[in-house]
């Protein structure tokens, strides 16, 4: 099975995330904060590794089960496309948990809900762009 392009930059989106993480690693602190409440604080934490790498991973993982779910035929058809948005989405989540735990302050729920509006509104014309191209 080849992979299609734009899931390839997606695994390159998320490379480069990973990346950053792992280079900001010697100035995170031990223990960093990968989830926020409502309120925008942090009520999770885990080792800097393992915070680092999670979300890298998780977006590979999920971009892996998008291609073969394809390839097996089985669940609907995901764009290509998409897997480039979810990484990029993924990557800047990413980028807003390791600029908290590097000490910048801001709320996490204004900085994150454009986003997930943003991913959302792309989610839903990739899928009916989807189903207009088998009509």
């Amino acid at each position: 099975m080849r992979a299609p392009r734009l899931t390839l930059v997606g695994v390159a989106i998320l490379a480069l995330s990973a990346v950053a993480g792992v280079a900001a690693l010697p100035v995170l602190p031990s223990s960093v904060a990968i989830h926020f409440g409502v309120g925008g604080d942090p009520d999770s934490f885990v080792a800097a590794p393992l915070g680092v790498l999670l979300v890298p991973v998780t977006g590979l993982g999920a971009l892996l089960v998008t291609r073969f779910a394809r390839a097996a035929g089985r669940g609907a058809s995901v764009p290509p496309a998409f897997d480039s948005v979810l990484a990029t989405f993924l990557a800047y989540v990413q980028a807003l948990v390791l600029a908290y735990n590097l000490g910048a302050r801001f709320d996490m729920l204004v900085a994150v809900v454009p986003a997930v509006v943003t991913f959302g509104v792309v989610a839903v014309v990739l899928e009916r762009a989807g189903r207009e191209d088998k009509a």
